[in-house]
């Protein structure tokens, strides 16, 4: 956010260690939401939400954002009279919503895409429930609510957060990764059969030499995804995208063999690793899927 409203000056890319450590330590946060994705849209906008900014950087005011995925957002409908705007629909799986003192709604409006601004006590019903990982989610309704229109013609700026917002998950995915390694290989060191070490079996041994294979390619992806964002739009989506498949793959990968190193050990609530194992699960399919990436990877290099 710029320091004109009370930023650092950074950009998305800048958010990278952020993002590493909140991957391995499991925190749930609304950092990407808020800070990243809320942030840089409405910082693309200066001049019509310059107040929700400061309060943003100021005091910690959480604006979640709802419609994002592309997937989620056919179900909002904006009308206007005048220079007045209402929003209607149901808007599905919005992260942090009931922290949330704003919203940032993306919105279909005909060929083009709006991107709608909500503040508190508009007039909205908010139902909440948890996400297998931990997080907590809601389906927001708005009814005839007033919102603020931002921009009408937001398509550009939508894609540009959705690509920083795949990079900013990559490098969580593979700090996620590095963390059940580590966690991994300490448990077959201490945990004893048959007389030995799990770590002293060739077979453990080559598992996870897979494991930390695969993590160091999850964390190279994520750090060339960050560092596409400040280049041309194509090159940047190409990129977000071969970064979402592979660590998508990586982290099944991953999660997979750390819980079957741990035994049944490995899903109880009582360990880390489960959490972990269902972030990289949410990881998978959240802005999309590896197939569909893989095709958007696909597509993108063939225009060439």
């Amino acid at each position: 956010m710029a320091e004109t409203f009370g930023g650092l000056g950074l950009v998305a890319r800048e958010a990278e260690p952020i993002m590493a450590a909140l991957g391995e330590t499991g925190r749930s946060t609304p950092f990407l939401e808020s800070s990243v994705v809320a942030a840089g849209l409405l910082g693309r906008f200066s001049g019509v939400a310059d107040a929700t900014l400061r309060k943003l950087a100021g005091d910690g005011t959480v604006c979640a954002v709802a419609g994002i995925d592309p997937r989620l957002r056919g179900g909002l409908a904006g009308s206007s009279v005048g220079e007045e705007w209402t929003l209607s629909g149901r808007a599905k799986l919005v992260l942090h919503a009931e922290s949330a003192m704003a919203f940032l709604v993306v919105v279909p409006l005909g060929f083009r895409v709006g991107l709608f601004l909500v503040e508190p006590g508009a007039g909205y019903r908010i139902v909440g429930y948890p996400t297998i990982d931990g997080r907590r989610a809601a389906d927001v309704t708005f009814a005839d609510t007033p919102a603020l229109l931002v921009s009408d013609d937001a398509a550009e700026a939508v894609d540009v957060a959705i690509d920083e917002a795949l990079a900013c998950i990559a490098v969580e995915a593979a700090a996620i990764m590095r963390r059940l390694v580590r966690d991994t290989v300490s448990y077959t060191r201490q945990r004893h059969q048959f007389g030995q070490t799990l770590s002293q079996f060739q077979v453990v041994q080559h598992r996870l030499v897979d494991m930390h294979i695969q993590a160091r390619r999850a964390e190279a992806i994520g750090r060339r995804a960050m560092e596409a964002l400040d280049g041309p739009a194509d090159v940047r989506s190409r990129i977000v995208s071969a970064a979402k498949a592979t660590v998508a793959a990586a982290g099944r990968y991953v999660g997979q063999q750390a819980v079957q190193l741990h035994g049944a050990m490995g899903m109880t609530a009582e360990l880390p690793l489960s959490g972990f194992f269902k972030r990289l699960t949410v990881i998978e399919n959240e802005l999309g899927s590896a197939d569909k990436h893989l095709a958007r990877y696909a597509s993108l290099r063939e225009a060439r």
